[in-house]
């Protein structure tokens, strides 16, 4: 059921949200069937798991091994989610042994999974915080890098309330949107550095604009992920970005996003 409401909260001088939704959703078996129903899709479909509200820790790998194995045939890559600040304990799976167990235990169900079912092993992301040190998320980059995942989401929601001028800025929950973007690509900068680029970096914090979007793309992202500007600005902003990154693909002497993955590192 999630947490209780109300769990989600406009910040609009702010361009933000606040939420703590608590990974209220239908379950495992509503989502298979919803996605069996929906048949094949041009667009990669991606997985997002974690554990549940009521699971310890030292539980948590039964969670995400039981989404694996419901909803593997649906998905072309799964995403780890370690990171959101509203399941309580979670983000400790993030540091030391426990970020390495419960990886491990993922990879070893997907391989299951894809054993049985004769298919390829799909991708595992990672998605990170932002709220850890230089210290922790180069320890979390090394240990996710040795653990053969495929990529890493950064980043999920922040705890941080600097800078906000709504009243909603008491509400506690994962702040997301425009205040959340300088510290999204610090990080997408560092995991880069840290992986010498040989690592996908799914972007994500605070993407309004192209040049938003084009920042964290220079800093080291091969994709990037858009939520809270979809609630502010409405689905024409994705002409908007498609656009204006051709634009600036084209500015900048680009003919293709590739090009431009890690670019400021490089000049």
């Amino acid at each position: 059921k999630g947490n209780d409401k109300p769990r989600l909260f406009r910040l609009p001088p702010d361009d933000a949200l606040i939420n703590r939704m608590g990974f209220n959703n239908v379950g495992i078996e509503a989502m298979a069937a919803h996605l069996r129903q929906a048949g094949p899709q041009r667009i990669p479909i991606a997985v997002n798991i974690g554990k549940n509200k009521d699971t310890p820790n030292e539980r948590a790998e039964d969670d995400y091994r039981s989404c694996i194995r419901g909803l593997y045939p649906y998905g072309d890559f799964f995403v780890v989610n370690i990171s959101s600040p509203n399941t309580p304990g979670l983000r400790h799976l993030q540091h030391g042994d426990e970020l390495r167990q419960l990886v491990g235990a993922v990879k070893d169900e997907m391989a299951r999974q894809s054993a049985a079912s004769g298919r390829p092993v799909k991708p595992v992301f990672v998605k990170i915080a932002p709220d850890v040190t230089d210290e922790q998320l180069e320890y979390m980059v090394a240990t996710l890098a040795d653990c053969a995942v495929s990529g890493i989401i950064a980043t999920n929601t922040t705890i941080g309330r600097d800078g906000l001028t709504h009243p909603h800025a008491k509400e506690t929950g994962g702040l997301s949107g425009r205040p959340l973007a300088r510290r999204s690509t610090e990080v997408i900068r560092t995991v880069y550095r840290h992986t010498g680029g040989k690592l996908p970096i799914i972007g994500s914090g605070g993407i309004f604009t192209a040049e938003d979007a084009y920042e964290k793309i220079r800093a080291g992202a091969s994709l990037v992920e858009v939520y809270t500007a979809l609630i502010y600005k409405g689905p024409g902003l994705l002409r908007e970005l498609n656009e204006g990154l051709l634009a600036l693909l084209k500015r900048d002497g680009f003919t293709r996003i590739g090009q431009a993955v890690g670019a400021e590192h490089h000049e």
